[in-house]
Formats: C-alpha cells, structure tokens, sequence
C-alpha cells in the first residue's frame, strides 16, 4: 500500500510537470522569442515542436508500455524530457529552441498514457470486488 502511494505521488508530480510544459511556452515563449529574435513564424515552428513530437511518439510509446510496462519508458522519458529542458533553457537558436522543445515533447509524451496504465494495472479495481461478493 505505501509503495501505491509513493507510486501515485511520482505519477501525479510527472503529470503536473507534463501539464506545465504543455502550456510553459505560451507565458514565456513571447520572452525567448524577443531574447533570440524570432519572427512569429518561427516561433509558431518552436511552439509545434513540443506538440509534434509529443503526437509522434504516441503509438510506438503505447507498444513499449506492452512490451516492458510502463515504469522503464516513463523513466526513460523522464530523463529525456529532463535534457529537454536544458536545452531550451540554453537555446540561443530557433534550431535550439526547436530541439529542445521537441526533445522535451519527447519526454512528456508517455506521462498520461503512462498513469493510466500503470494504476489500470495495479489491481483487479471495483469490476473484481463486485465479482466477489455474493
């Protein structure tokens, strides 16, 4: 039970940290974008690049998570995502800022997918215990 807990609170702290990177470069991007001076093209690239990458990596993450579960991708793209946001932070390039965004996407990609099945998998749930009782 008390891994369960550690387990939620990892989870739910990855999903947070996932929520924010969605969203981060809306607050900020206008900021980066005077830093670096990108045009609103270029920008609208750096933006997508999040998104695309996080759309990508989708089916082949739902394949890993059958194949090895879903602690060692979430890991894996934990660290990944990790990197990520290094480099967005030490863009100084659209090419960087682009990167970074779409390693970071990259990274955020398998965290809902990923809490979904790992407490889908953790028990039988509410369907057993209505099985069980007479």
């Amino acid at each position: 039970m008390h891994n369960d807990r550690k387990q939620f609170f990892v989870l739910a702290l990855a999903f947070l940290m996932s929520m924010f990177f969605r969203s981060y470069f809306g607050v900020v991007g206008p900021m980066v974008a005077a830093d670096i001076d990108l045009d609103p093209s270029r920008y609208g690239y750096a933006a997508s690049a999040f998104f695309i990458s996080f759309g990508l990596l989708q089916m082949p993450l739902g394949s890993a998570f059958d194949r090895f579960g879903a602690r060692t991708p979430i890991t894996v793209s934990m660290i990944v995502g990790s990197v990520g946001a290094a480099v967005v932070a030490m863009a100084g390039t659209v090419g960087q800022l682009a990167a970074g965004q779409a390693i970071l996407g990259a990274g955020c990609a398998p965290i809902f997918m990923g809490v979904v099945y790992q407490f889908g998998s953790l028990g039988d749930g509410v369907a057993a215990r209505k099985r069980s009782q007479p």
